[in-house]
C-alpha cells in the first residue's frame, strides 16, 4: 500500500518523457522534411500527371547532404537554392517514350492572394523534341533568382491540345525557408499537446488513487 503512490508517480513521470521524445520526433521529422524537400533511394514519390500522362519529377543540384554518398542532392518541387540545377522527369507511361518529348523551362509569376493562374513570364531555356527510349528526359538551367519556375513537358511534335503540355511547377528559394517554418511550429504544438495531455492524465491518475486508496490509520484499525 505504501509503495503504490510511488509507481503511480513513476508512471507519470515516465509517460511524460515518452511525449516529449515524440513531440522533438515530431519537430525534427518536420524541420527535415521541409528544409530539404530531398528523397534518396527507394523513397523517391515526386509523381506529377494531368489526365493523360504521368511522370516522375527530380530536380538534382551540387552539395552533398549528411549521410548521401554523391556530390548531387536530389529535390522534388521545392529547390532550396538557386544556380545550376539538372531537371528530369522519368516517362511512366512505356507508349510515351515512343513519341518525342521537348522540354521548356519557364518563369511564373504567381499569387496566392488573387487567386489568378500561373503567368508566364519567358523562357529560361529549352530543348527541342526527340524521343527517349530509355525513358528518361532531362535538361539543365542556371536559375539566377528566387521565385516560381515550371518545367513544360511536350508530348508529340506539336500539342494537339492542353492535355498534350505537362506542366510541372516548382519554386527556387522561395518556399523552402517558409515551410520549414511552419511545419516547425506544427511539430512543436503537437509535441507541446501531446505533452501536456499525458502530463494531466499522470496527475489524474495519481489524485485518483490518493482519493480513494484507503488510509493507513483507518487499515490499521480495521485490522484491530
Amino acid at each position: 500500500m505504501v509503495k503504490q503512490p510511488q509507481i503511480s508517480f513513476f508512471y507519470a513521470v515516465l509517460v511524460t518523457i515518452m511525449a516529449f521524445a515524440l513531440g522533438r520526433e515530431a519537430v525534427a521529422a518536420g524541420e527535415a522534411k521541409s528544409a530539404r524537400q530531398a528523397y534518396s533511394g527507394s523513397n523517391m514519390t515526386c509523381l506529377v500527371g494531368n489526365d493523360f500522362y504521368a511522370v516522375h519529377f527530380t530536380a538534382i543540384q551540387e552539395g552533398r547532404q549528411k549521410e548521401e554518398r554523391t556530390d548531387f542532392t536530389k529535390y522534388c518541387q521545392e529547390i532550396p537554392a538557386i544556380g545550376k540545377t539538372y531537371l528530369s522527369i522519368d516517362l511512366l507511361d512505356r507508349d510515351v517514350r515512343k513519341t518525342p518529348v521537348s522540354l521548356r523551362v519557364i518563369k511564373e509569376e504567381f499569387s496566392e492572394e488573387d487567386g489568378r493562374p500561373p503567368q508566364e513570364l519567358g523562357t529560361l531555356t529549352e530543348a527541342s523534341a526527340k524521343i527517349y527510349p530509355n525513358g528518361t528526359a532531362d535538361i539543365a538551367v542556371d536559375i539566377k533568382q528566387p521565385g516560381h519556375y515550371a518545367l513544360i513537358a511536350t508530348i508529340g511534335n506539336e500539342a494537339i491540345s492542353e492535355d498534350d503540355r505537362l506542366r510541372i511547377p516548382f519554386t527556387v528559394a522561395v518556399e523552402g525557408a517558409a515551410g520549414a517554418a511552419k511545419i516547425n511550429w506544427l511539430g512543436r504544438i503537437t509535441g507541446f499537446i501531446v505533452l501536456t495531455f499525458f502530463g494531466v492524465m499522470g496527475c489524474i491518475g495519481l489524485r485518483t488513487y490518493r482519493a480513494y486508496r484507503p488510509k493507513r490509520g483507518a487499515s490499521v484499525g480495521a485490522e484491530a
